[in-house]
Order: structure tokens, then sequence, then C-alpha cells
């Protein structure tokens, strides 16, 4: 079931990424920037696209929380994050246990920014990785070996 919902390779929809989510037990959410809620729950994870809903969707980050921290990952490496990203971050842990990754995992031209935010949030969520582990299974230049990485996304 997995490998019809996730290949071949696309870009992913919100249906598709919460159907994942259901299948493997992935406590996630998935909106639009818009959408985001005033706080993030320990041990969940947040799937953002950079638009807002009711527009054509552009490009997926995401937020892990867990442990009272928050991990903002976004596969481009932009540390910038939306402000309602960092308000609902903000209203969730201290300042200083936001972490934000800074590494370009994805090549610009790449449509696989879904499979990157999925395979964080189950590197953490389900594969108890700490953040650090998680954002150091890419390497900080994209590659077909990111790639390759992101998209096994198999139990």
């Amino acid at each position: 079931m997995i490998k019809r919902l996730l290949f071949p390779i696309h870009t992913l929809t919100n249906f598709e990424i919460m159907d994942y989510s259901k299948l493997v037990g992935l406590p996630i959410n998935c909106m639009a920037k818009d959408m985001v809620p005033r706080h993030i729950e320990n041990n969940t994870g947040l799937i953002v696209n950079l638009n807002d809903l009711g527009e054509k969707g552009s490009h997926w980050v995401c937020c892990v929380r867990k442990n009272d921290k928050c991990l903002y990952y976004d596969s481009y490496g932009v540390t910038h994050m939306p402000k309602e990203v960092e308000k609902c971050l903000k209203n969730s842990v201290k300042k200083n246990n936001i972490f934000v990754s800074d590494g370009q995992n994805q090549y610009l031209v790449s449509i696989m920014c879904g499979y990157y935010c999925l395979k964080i949030c189950k590197s953490v969520l389900l594969d108890n990785m700490e953040f650090s582990q998680a954002i150091k299974q890419f390497s900080d230049n994209p590659s077909m070996k990111n790639r390759d990485i992101a998209d096994n996304l198999f139990i």
C-alpha cells in the first residue's frame, strides 16, 4: 500500500501525506501555513505548505516536537520560518528549545520536499532519532543519495 501511495515519485498532496501517516502510525498533521495551530503537541509533527489554504501548493516544510524541544526543517536549507510557524513553536516550547536545520538537502528543481518532511518526522517520531541524527542522515549538499534516503519511507 505504501508503494502505491508514494511511487512513482511525484509531488505529494496533503491527502497522500496524511494517508501515509495513518498507514504507519505517524503522529502528524498536514496543512497550509495559514492553518497552523496555536501550538504543537509533544511527540507530534506538522507538515506545512508555504502557501495559504485555497492556493496551489508550493513547498513543504516540517516541525517536530519531541521531549519539549522543536525542530524546524526545510529541505532547501532556508532557516527563516513563516511567521505562523514561528508563533506556533514559540507558543509550544521555550525559545532556546527551538532548533532549525540549515543544510540544503534537496535540489531546487526537485519535487521531493514532502518526502524529506515525512522522512524527518518518521525518523524522530517513529525511529526515535535525535534531531541531529535525523538531519545528519542527509548530506548538506543535494545529491541522489539524499533523494534515496528521503524516499525510503517503508517500515
